[in-house]
């Protein structure tokens, strides 16, 4: 994805310096570059972000997936009590942990 939008960049200051100088003005040329240049700073600070939350909710499903318990929030989530939900990136309680019955955790309040 950052390739195509990286190529996507590129094709779009080449079509604003190539055009005449009766189609678009000097200062309509810098203005668009910089708004070009803006929407893809702002589109690689959102891979970035996504990247680290993507990095550390496998982070977490690992340490679960090895046995290990998690704090979320006021539980304490682990692979006795709880079922991971790859869909939603979240943690139910099992029919058997009466004490927790039917509570939801989502990971993103999840750390080991």
């Amino acid at each position: 994805m950052q390739i195509i939008l990286f190529l996507l960049l590129i094709l779009m200051l080449l079509i604003i310096f190539v055009s005449k100088k009766e189609s678009l003005s000097k200062s309509m040329k810098i203005s668009l570059v910089s708004s070009l240049l803006l929407v893809f700073f702002l589109g690689w600070l959102y891979t970035t972000y996504n990247q680290k939350v993507a990095k550390s909710n496998r982070e977490l499903i690992n340490a679960y997936e090895q046995g290990k318990t998690l704090t979320c929030g006021e539980y304490k989530v682990d692979a006795k009590g709880f079922i991971f939900v790859s869909g939603t990136l979240s943690f139910v309680a099992k029919k058997s942990n009466e004490k927790n019955r039917g509570v939801v955790v989502d990971i993103s309040t999840c750390s080991r």
